[in-house]
């Protein structure tokens, strides 16, 4: 009887843990979509970080695009600003010196031509003779004097002039050049054309004599 009892006793034991392995599998099983689900949860967890450090580059590359955009047209705005700045500052030193040679120009042609003004008057005798050491020259502006650098010009060089002239150069303390006074030139220039005049009427007698004999 007693053997009996425990054998049965041992079946009980058996079963019991047949009983607490079924369910443990069975917890295990319960537990298993779980386990499923955060490892789904961490790939998604991690192609989202993935996506966001991929959106944050793109981010920041986009405003370093935008960035570098900016500098470049503030940079471009700066230089037509400086461009036009210069432009305008050639254009006023421009007009202010046409401006300047216009006035000294109508003053040689009026207000200073009475007779009243002058003193040591004495005729030109040989003007052709003056005009010949003078070298005229043609040339452009350099840009900072001119608002038309390709625009040709002649003229003289105030240095050359002044070795001829040099009562009809001055210095300009406004612009800190030498300059020349254009207005001496046309008594010289008269003078050599009368001179030129009588030479011409000179020869044309001389043939016309010849002519006749």
């Amino acid at each position: 009887m007693k053997y009996s009892f425990d054998q049965n006793k041992r079946s009980y034991a058996a079963a019991a843990n047949i009983v607490d392995i079924g369910a443990i599998n069975s917890a295990l099983a319960d537990a298993s979509p779980k386990v499923e689900k955060f490892g789904q949860a961490a790939i998604a967890n991690q192609a989202a970080e993935r996506n966001a450090q991929r959106a944050a580059e793109a981010a920041m590359i986009s405003t370093g695009l935008s960035t570098l955009s900016n500098v470049k047209s503030a940079k471009m705005v700066a230089d037509a600003q400086v461009a036009a700045a210069k432009a305008q500052a050639a254009a006023s030193q421009s007009s202010s010196m046409m401006g300047g040679i216009g006035s000294i120009i109508g003053a040689g042609l009026s207000l200073f031509s009475d007779r009243d003004t002058k003193e040591n008057i004495e005729r030109l005798d040989d003007a052709l003779e003056t005009l010949r050491q003078l070298k005229p020259v043609s040339f452009n502006y350099l840009p900072e004097y001119s608002t038309s650098p390709e625009r040709l010009h002649y003229g003289f060089i105030a240095q050359e002039y002044k070795e001829v002239m040099p009562d009809a150069t001055y210095y300009d303390e406004s612009t800190k050049k030498l300059c020349i006074d254009p207005v001496e030139l046309i008594g010289l220039l008269v003078r050599s054309v009368q001179q030129l005049e009588s030479r011409v009427q000179y020869l044309e007698a001389t043939k016309a004599l010849a002519e006749v004999k």
